[in-house]
């Protein structure tokens, strides 16, 4: 089959991957979100980072403690959900909110930081309304709007991408958005280059979790629901798609990451089902969690994506993997942070909402093994049971290559003092051949988010190189920018770079080198 032809047969379905039915009373059984979760925050002041924004932009100059490295230059971009609730509806998911793109600029002089709302349909629709218009990933408000693709609720606030020169910020069931580098500003849905009519490929689902080779050679999946089909994306460096597959997947489930090795691509598909219930139901509504199923591992050859095959693991769900990588006899390694269950997801994303603190089962970093040439496949833990692990990196340089270094972000569920809040609050590194794992634990009036590694311009793979993320400090309402040593990180922060505000806690981010 041609690429010309899996891409507008892939088109056809496309508008089916997010559009659920709706009432016109929509889901107004959750009762006053926004007071509930405003009477929360006078008991558990760390609520701050969800409370949400209602500036379209940010921008201020940061202030420096410590040494920042000289070497270290080039720009952070973050993105994540921003703005929780519109004209007075709180929304009932963290997942749901408008996404706000952000850029801590690293330069000789200092660190700036600037930050913008993504202007997408959504938010454009609903500020020319002066309400909440459409169902979200978790969240229905009062008569919403019907969904007529899924770009028209793409809210891009899960991941951002920079590839070929574009800035991409990224959702899970839509198209991307093209990002101005500078500015910020919103450009529009982005459609990477094919042979096909303009708008051939607006809102065929690209997921958040793009992989990228070290040449530049960019992987991607997207799920379709109700049409029960996997989309795959190969793009080459210069942003041009090279050939497109579907898959069919029944029953269909959302999928956030996947693996790419030297020849293959792998997905597992946790039993979360897509079963649509009923009207006025949001979308993660209408999924329903079947731990009786099986994980089905899904093995794709990258040269031919009619090639695959599925193997079972227990049910699991698993939001972020850390690399993959295959040996010379088709044995696929990666690892992922293992959670027996998606309720984090399910229950603990959406009580936070209004301030409700719920226990929820974390995720503990896992090691798989996939034999193809016999088909098999198995795991196993990591770490000693007890610690928390998730938003697993690499050096981007051994991408879909064989890593021997690990960054991670963690919480030891076992120490016997616990911090007030009730998200990760420690970074780690782990080495693979010698088994050391170092860490740093973050003060009990900071959460961490996400952490990468930047490498050294003039170092080899995972060799020299830093610790980059972010922290809100809900004690004195700061977010900050840290920079760590990529050797000593358990020595803690070499500098920081504090801002004059909060910025709402995020999800995924990557650095530009100057």
């Amino acid at each position: 089959m041609t690429t010309r032809r899996l891409f507008l047969q892939s088109l056809a379905v496309a508008g089916a991957g997010l559009a659920t039915r709706t009432s016109a009373a929509g889901d107004t059984g959750r009762g006053d979100w926004a007071n509930q979760f405003a009477a929360a925050r006078e008991q558990h002041p760390w609520l701050l980072g969800y409370q949400g924004i209602q500036e379209k932009s940010l921008s201020s100059r940061a202030t420096l403690s410590g040494e920042w490295p000289a070497d270290l230059t080039g720009t952070l971009f973050r993105n994540g959900p921003a703005q929780h609730e519109v004209a007075g509806f709180r929304y009932q998911h963290w997942f749901d909110g408008d996404g706000m793109l952000q850029a801590f600029r690293m330069q000789p002089d200092g660190v700036t930081h600037n930050a913008k709302l993504v202007a997408t349909h959504k938010l454009l629709a609903e500020e020319k309304a002066g309400r909440a218009l459409y169902p979200a990933f978790g969240s229905t408000p009062p008569q919403p709007a019907p969904v007529t693709s899924p770009d028209a609720v793409n809210v891009a606030n899960i991941s951002v991408l920079h590839h070929h020169n574009k800035l991409l910020a990224l959702w899970e069931a839509g198209s991307p958005w093209e990002m101005n580098t500078k500015t910020l500003d919103t450009r529009g849905p982005y459609e990477f280059t094919a042979d096909l009519p303009p708008n051939s490929l607006s809102g065929v689902p690209f997921s958040a979790h793009p992989r990228v080779e070290p040449d530049g050679t960019l992987w991607n999946f997207g799920y379709v629901s109700n049409a029960k089909l996997l989309v795959l994306w190969h793009i080459n460096p210069a942003g041009r798609v090279v050939k497109m597959g579907r898959i069919p997947m029944d029953p269909i489930t959302m999928v956030h990451d996947f693996i790419v090795t030297q020849n293959h691509i792998v997905v597992l598909v946790p039993p979360l089902h897509f079963e649509p219930a009923g009207d006025g139901l949001s979308f993660l509504d209408n999924h329903h969690w079947r731990p009786a199923d099986a994980t089905r591992v899904l093995v794709v050859e990258k040269d031919n994506f009619n090639n695959h095959f599925f193997l079972e693991l227990p049910a699991q769900w698993v939001f972020h993997f850390g690399n993959g990588w295959e040996d010379k006899h088709g044995i696929i390694r990666f690892d992922g942070a293992r959670a027996p269950d998606p309720s984090l997801m399910l229950t603990s994303f959406r009580d936070i909402m209004r301030g409700q603190i719920s226990p929820a089962r974390h995720a503990e970093h896992h090691q798989y093994r996939i034999d193809t040439k016999q088909r098999r496949v198995a795991e196993m833990p990591l770490f000693a049971q007890g610690l928390s692990a998730e938003f697993p990196s690499i050096d981007p340089r051994v991408s879909c290559r064989r890593n021997q270094r690990l960054l991670f972000m963690c919480r030891d569920m076992t120490a016997a003092r616990q911090p007030a809040h009730t998200g990760l609050n420690a970074v780690a590194t782990f080495d693979y051949a010698s088994g050391q794992r170092h860490t740093y634990v973050y003060p009990d009036s900071q959460i961490p988010e996400e952490h990468l590694f930047v490498p050294h311009p003039a170092s080899a793979p995972e060799t020299r190189g830093w610790i980059l993320g972010t922290a809100l400090d809900w004690q004195q309402g700061r977010t900050l920018l840290n920079v760590f040593d990529g050797a000593r990180v358990e020595e803690g922060p070499l500098a920081t770079a504090t801002l004059p505000y909060v910025v709402p806690l995020g999800l995924h981010g990557k650095f530009v080198g100057a």
